[in-house]
């Protein structure tokens, strides 16, 4: 009895079970067996290697080797080269430093730093400058600008579009702060190694921040960049911005800067500066129309 009940459950798993066959055909490598594997790997995959030999893994590549582009794509946004990427910005540093003693006591100090970044499709500047004047004890000035300038190039055309921010704060003056904004068109006229000439058109607003006037001015934009390689070390750089307001030409302003540079020292990056900047307002609300900075600066290039 015991015999047939034996027989009928091997009958019974004949049915049930795969053929022998199958078994033949499962996978037989394990999870290491399927990772990269070095030469020292596989010598330890061997019979005769030791049996906790640690299988090697490739290494990943150095950040360095990884592309690093001013496109956002998905390969590149997500590496920290993209947001920290620092390493194409051009700058400078320049101080000045003027003192009288004897029957006066005067103390003036100029300080300026400048940013600039060019790529194929855009040139981005950043530039502020300092002004304090000391005599007898009393503070005859207080002033400093502080220029933004976004510049879009459409490939190998003379045309540009630019964007611009203007802040200007001096004690000595009506109001606390100058802000202005304004975009427009801007065009190469003379593009060389040695001489460069650009202007510009467009629109926008200023407004004066503690003065008089409360008011968001609408006023036009006129200006121009001239560059000027003298000798290899010499140079000079002019740039001169006009606003007239919108419907009321009468009420304008001027900005001119004016920099020869000198160079002293090409081993350390070392300039001699003189410095000339002209601002001139035709609604100065009883204060001077013009105001003139002027020094004789070191500048050194990062």
């Amino acid at each position: 009895m015991f015999i047939q009940r034996l027989s009928y459950l091997v009958l019974a798993a004949s049915f049930l079970l795969p053929p022998m066959s199958a078994f033949a055909q499962w996978p037989t490598d394990t999870l290491l067996d399927r990772l990269p594997r070095t030469q020292d790997s596989v010598a330890a995959s061997s019979p005769q290697s030791a049996p906790n030999t640690i299988v090697e893994l490739p290494e990943p590549p150095a950040l360095e080797e990884l592309p690093v582009t001013d496109e956002l794509t998905s390969e590149s946004w997500i590496l920290p080269n993209y947001w920290l990427n620092f390493i194409d910005w051009e700058g400078s540093l320049e101080v000045g430093i003027n003192g009288t003693s004897g029957n006066s006591e005067s103390t003036s100090f100029i300080i300026g730093a400048k940013l600039k970044r060019k790529t194929e499709q855009y040139d981005t500047t950043f530039d502020f400058n300092y002004v304090n004047t000391t005599a007898n004890s009393l503070e005859t000035q207080n002033n400093a600008i502080q220029n933004y300038r976004y510049e879009r190039k459409f490939g190998d055309s003379r045309w540009t579009f630019f964007a611009r921010e203007y802040l200007e704060y001096d004690e000595f003056k009506p109001f606390d702060v100058r802000i202005a904004l304004n975009s427009g068109v801007g065009y190469k006229f003379i593009d060389t190694e040695a001489t460069k000439l650009k202007g510009r058109y467009g629109l926008g607003v200023s407004h004066e921040i503690g003065g008089p006037n409360d008011d968001w001015v609408l006023e036009l934009v006129y200006g121009a960049d001239f560059t000027r390689q003298l000798t290899k070390r010499q140079k000079l750089d002019l740039t001169i911005d006009y606003f007239p307001e919108w419907g009321n030409f009468s009420n304008y302003r001027v900005v001119t800067q004016f920099g020869w540079e000198v160079l002293l020292s090409e081993e350390h990056n070392l300039n001699l500066k003189l410095s000339i900047n002209d601002r001139y307002d035709s609604t100065p609300d009883g204060a001077k129309p013009n105001i003139i900075n002027y020094g004789l600066l070191l500048l050194w290039k990062l």
